[in-house]
């Protein structure tokens, strides 16, 4: 340590440096998911957390024998997940993972498609989950406030769930 001193050399050790990259590191892996998300990324992650949730409800009907449905109100942020009890009543689902809002705060159910009643762009619209899966083929708009889409479709009886990018009308 004396003859680096004495020669003008200064500086850190490699222990030293690795140690605070490590500590930089562990900062990094707090901070990074904190960090607002874009509109982008609300979008994406409310698409597939529909069709998981989708998907969820299909398997839980056909296990459990209990019937539910998914409340939309297109044109807002509102989809809501309802059990339907033995006696025909409705209730809040009893599992907690269908008591939240599978859609992010900022991303709007643009319109529901449905053959049989056409695209549903206002009002409200009920879409039954069974121990069959869903009745009729399903076409749900995601939008963002920026104007960028995201499609999820839902194939009937099959229990097929899946998210485009993008606004489309048609299966690809």
């Amino acid at each position: 340590m004396r003859r680096r001193e004495q020669r003008g050399q200064t500086g850190f050790t490699l222990i030293e440096l690795a140690v605070v990259m490590a500590i930089i590191g562990m900062v990094m892996l707090l901070v990074l998911p904190r960090l607002p998300s874009s509109d982008q990324e609300n979008l994406k992650i409310s698409a597939r957390t529909l069709v998981s949730t989708i998907r969820y409800l299909q398997e839980r009907a056909a296990t459990s024998r209990t019937g539910y449905y998914l409340s939309l109100a297109p044109g807002t942020e509102s989809l809501k997940i309802v059990e339907i009890g033995g006696d025909g009543s409705d209730k809040e689902p009893s599992d907690p993972l269908l008591q939240k809002s599978p859609i992010k705060e900022g991303v709007i159910v643009a319109d529901v498609r449905i053959p049989r009643l056409g695209k549903v762009s206002d009002g409200q619209i009920r879409i039954d989950v069974g121990a069959g899966g869903v009745r009729d083929f399903v076409t749900i708009h995601l939008r963002s406030a920026i104007g960028q889409f995201w499609t999820v479709m839902v194939f009937p009886s099959g229990g097929k769930v899946k998210a485009y990018e993008g606004y489309l009308e048609d299966p690809p």
